[in-house]
């Protein structure tokens, strides 16, 4: 059950964020890779105008975003599950929601028929190379990419192992196909999305928000990801490419 402690104090959490913050209040600084950064956007203009407390977005890498987390500044961090987990300068972590791979090739290249489990795995096979996140670099993407690709079904697939986001080997001709957080390719201009990866091979990431340590207002953060996983936000997150875990 997810977020349990959030609807008991959300709504109190939120007013207290109201009543305290000063007219010229520093900005919320949340901490966030690419996969999602389009719905903390999407959100964070709404709660700004209710709350009146600017919310500034950043982060970039996962590398990026961990450098800045233990330097500041820094309030909210929203990561992958299995990173946050895994960070001490990290508290309250809370569930908001999953990402699911996508597929993409090239802008202007025929996007393939990805529509069922035979018709993907038809379609790794067939590609020159199939480029995802170097799981060396320790991206949590790019680790269950790496885990659906050793599959024995996948075993002929010509991997592209990449240094940063997997599309760039779209663009340098390495590989035909990219694997890649659905968020981010949807946001990409210089690629053609054919749709995620079938469900039946789990190829999704599960996100959480905390408050960072550095923080010098964990009521404001905890409020900020209290609205996160407010079920209101849950068709935003949807639009974004996150599937919420909250209830």
């Amino acid at each position: 059950m997810f977020c349990m402690w959030i609807p008991r104090r959300s709504d109190l959490v939120l007013a207290l964020a109201l009543f305290v913050a000063p007219a010229q209040a520093a900005p919320l600084i949340v901490l966030a890779p690419a996969s999602a950064t389009a719905g903390l956007q999407a959100l964070a203009a709404p709660y700004t105008a209710s709350t009146g407390i600017a919310v500034t977005i950043g982060g970039g890498s996962r590398a990026q975003v961990l450098g800045t987390l233990k330097a500041g500044p820094a309030d909210v961090v929203m990561l992958p599950t299995a990173d946050l987990s895994e960070l001490p300068n990290v508290a309250g972590m809370i569930p908001v929601g999953r990402i699911t791979v996508g597929v993409a090739v090239k802008a202007g290249t025929k996007a393939p028929d990805i529509s069922t489990p035979e018709k993907f795995r038809a379609a790794l096979l067939a590609a020159k190379g199939v480029a995802y996140a170097d799981p060396a670099a320790g991206t949590s993407a790019g680790k269950v990419i790496d885990s659906m690709l050793s599959m024995p079904e996948f075993k002929n697939v010509k991997r592209v192992p990449v240094q940063g986001l997997a599309v760039t080997a779209l663009a340098n001709g390495s590989a035909t196909i990219a694997l890649q957080m659905l968020p981010e390719l949807a946001a990409n201009k210089d690629v053609t999305v054919a749709g995620a990866v079938p469900a039946s091979y789990g190829a999704e990431v599960d996100f959480s928000a905390g408050i960072a340590a550095v923080t010098t207002n964990a009521e404001r953060a905890e409020a900020f990801i209290s609205y996160l996983c407010d079920p209101k936000n849950a068709a935003v997150w949807r639009q974004n490419g996150l599937d919420p875990l909250f209830h």
